[in-house]
């Protein structure tokens, strides 16, 4: 099904750079679509990166500095400023950016490592911020949505999956909870979702769906159901 819009966005990219914005729920599938899209995409000749919101996190220094590691996740805690200037470098005409480079294993920047971007033909954004550029940085949205029971199923699918895999990763900061109950483990994760993850989505992560040009629905086995033009807000 998503066919039909990896075509729309090869027509839209007509020779130049184009930037493409994902977004919606922690959990929800931002990743996989992207990289998906990227894969079709490249298949039709065009060059393609992924880049995630989550390499401009602020560090968790300064989250912990401006009383705001509470909130991760929300747009106040990341460099969004420094994502819009790479996009406007590219779009200028700049051949390499040099970007932060965020750790699923460390839950933050990795101190003093950069990862070295060539301008592509097309450049996915995919994240829980990605729609809060500003509008004329994005060429082409997508806000990705499900049912929220099963996104919270999968949240807490990949916690523990996750929380399985660290038992044997010392460095890891899943790592201490490795000897957790599992019910105490489920407590823990649904705590977070309900006052980090939940919260973001209602008051910030949702507003931007009237931004998408794109709506794609995915049922409880994470399978594109459906796939909307949208009217997006002016």
């Amino acid at each position: 099904m998503t066919v039909e819009l990896v075509e729309k966005i090869y027509q839209a990219h007509q020779g130049s750079f184009l930037t493409v914005g994902i977004t919606g729920s922690v959990s929800v599938g931002k990743s996989t679509l992207a990289e998906n899209l990227a894969h079709d995409l490249e298949k039709r000749g065009l060059t393609v990166t992924v880049v995630s919101t989550d390499d401009f996190l602020k560090t968790n220094q300064e989250l912990q500095d401006d009383g705001l590691f509470d909130q991760k996740g929300f747009p106040v805690t990341y460099h969004l400023d420094q994502l819009g200037a790479v996009i406007e470098a590219f779009r200028q005409g700049e051949q390499q950016q040099a970007i932060p480079k965020y750790s699923q294993t460390l839950a933050d920047i990795v101190p003093n490592e950069v990862t070295q971007i060539t301008r592509p033909d097309v450049l996915i954004i995919e994240g829980v911020v990605a729609l809060q550029l500003p509008s004329v940085l994005l060429d082409q949205t997508i806000f990705v949505e499900a049912k929220i029971t099963d996104i919270k199923d999968w949240y807490i699918e990949r916690i523990f999956l996750a929380t399985a895999k660290a038992s044997q990763e010392p460095s890891s900061w899943r790592y201490q909870y490795r000897e957790m109950p599992v019910a105490d483990l489920y407590a823990l994760a649904m705590e977070v979702w309900e006052q980090t993850n939940q919260a973001n989505y209602d008051r910030f992560i949702l507003p931007t769906k009237n931004k998408a040009g794109w709506l794609l629905k995915l049922d409880r086995y994470h399978q594109v159901v459906d796939i909307q033009a949208n009217n997006i807000e002016k």
